[in-house]
């Protein structure tokens, strides 16, 4: 635990605190020690995740990052797996879905990284549960741990100037440890299937990162130029995927980002897309909010072929 929580300090996590786990976020887990008095970064990995719905329903499993966790949602049926989960109650009958939000804030795809989805309760969730749908969204905290990056945190280990293509290239599967390790996670979900096939693995491209007032703006050239174009490269070169469900451009993102994004989005801003990512609550230009996650869900949903 010590070391997972020192890895977690060099991601910057910033967000409101969920009082009844103690973390960031509302993944569908409890605390494994509720009395023990642990601050934001050890409680993430003090968490038990169990799978959720009856044992004949179609288990979904929402694989993904603070962005699936739902910080800065208002929590309850505010995030997109609550909403999803919604969606499917709505039109394919109550309790025929059952969605499990294993989203694990700050956690990154790269398994040679300072935070790996690998190292979380979530994953640990994952690998224990048998799911009929796997849907993977991972990556934005990936383009944060940017070793070629002006003063580049500890633990980085992809400089996207180079890996991938570059963001300033074409995207390649050449020298991309990040299109490796996802391969290398579909290959494990894959055994992790009701059925001798395997469940269905979606991919999706996150959503933009839609000011470069974040905080992060080295990164939203990764996030906004090559995550569109590396993931379906990625999704064609897997066996066993679908998708990709395009959560960038279904939230507002496109080719020209960087002179149609606003310098920020503000509650009066005419880029309409920043409507989905700014509120009274929180404007944070990365995580929506609940409308946002709500328009994630449909996409989502949409993304599934329902």
């Amino acid at each position: 635990m010590l070391l997972l929580t020192a890895a977690l300090a060099h991601f910057p996590t910033s967000g409101p605190i969920n009082p009844a786990l103690g973390v960031m976020g509302f993944p569908d887990c409890r605390r494994a020690h509720p009395d023990l008095p642990l601050d934001a970064e050890a409680a993430e990995v003090d968490l038990i995740c169990p799978q959720r719905g009856t044992p004949g329903a179609i288990k979904l499993a929402a694989v993904g990052d603070s962005i699936t966790a739902g910080v800065h949602s208002s929590g309850g049926n505010h995030t997109y797996p609550a909403q999803l989960q919604l969606l499917l109650d709505q039109g394919q009958g109550e309790g025929t879905y059952a969605v499990t939000n294993l989203g694990a804030c700050g956690s990154m795809l790269l398994r040679n990284s300072s935070s790996p989805y690998w190292a979380r309760p979530q994953y640990t969730a994952l690998i224990a549960g048998k799911w009929d749908i796997v849907v993977i969204m991972l990556g934005t905290n990936d383009a944060h741990n940017d070793c070629g990056a002006p003063g580049s945190r500890p633990g980085c280990s992809s400089n996207w100037s180079k890996d991938c293509g570059g963001v300033l290239g074409n995207a390649s599967l050449d020298d991309c440890r990040f299109a490796a390790d996802f391969a290398a996670l579909v290959a494990v979900v894959k055994t992790l299937g009701t059925t001798p096939a395997g469940p269905q693995v979606f991919v999706m491209i996150p959503p933009p990162l839609m000011s470069a007032n974040s905080g992060w703006p080295n990164f939203q050239p990764v996030i906004n130029s090559l995550f569109p174009k590396l993931i379906p490269l990625m999704k064609e070169a897997t066996a066993g995927v679908q998708g990709p469900i395009d959560i960038f451009g279904g939230m507002g993102g496109v080719p020209d980002w960087r002179a149609k994004f606003p310098p920020s989005c503000t509650l009066t801003s005419s880029w309409q897309p920043c409507k989905l990512f700014c509120d009274q609550q929180s404007c944070d230009y990365c995580h929506p909010n609940d409308v946002g996650y709500s328009h994630l869900a449909r996409l989502v949903y949409e993304g599934l072929g329902f």
